[in-house]
């Protein structure tokens, strides 16, 4: 898959919207991916802006990104936490709940 191209869960799709499946693929491939990861709660978590998430989902807004995210956590597909050691960093830490994992590891996707 190239840069151009984006894969979403449509299952995900189905529960929340395509926005929502295409964020949710992002953060699942930045819990393989990323150094900025932690177990916390049982859970674990990867640390990424909003900003970010636009900059690799360039046709989304931030203001797009948040309310997705909104969406994910009150579906009860995903969780998201603060845990930064400086308390002027407000970054968000993502992961996804047991219905979020169900979701995304035992489903179709489409690229």
């Amino acid at each position: 898959m190239n840069y151009n191209e984006r894969k979403f869960n449509m299952d995900i799709a189905a529960v929340c919207g395509l926005r929502e499946a295409v964020i949710a693929d992002f953060i699942r491939g930045l819990q393989v991916t990323s150094d900025e990861t932690t177990y916390r709660h049982g859970y674990f978590w990867v640390k990424c802006t909003q900003k970010t998430i636009t900059v690799h989902i360039p046709f989304l807004t931030e203001d797009m990104v948040q309310h997705s995210v909104n969406k994910l956590v009150e579906k009860g597909i995903m969780k998201v936490g603060v845990f930064n050691d400086d308390k002027f960093d407000h970054t968000y830490w993502y992961t996804f709940t047991a219905y979020g994992n169900e979701l995304l590891d035992d489903s179709r996707c489409f690229d």
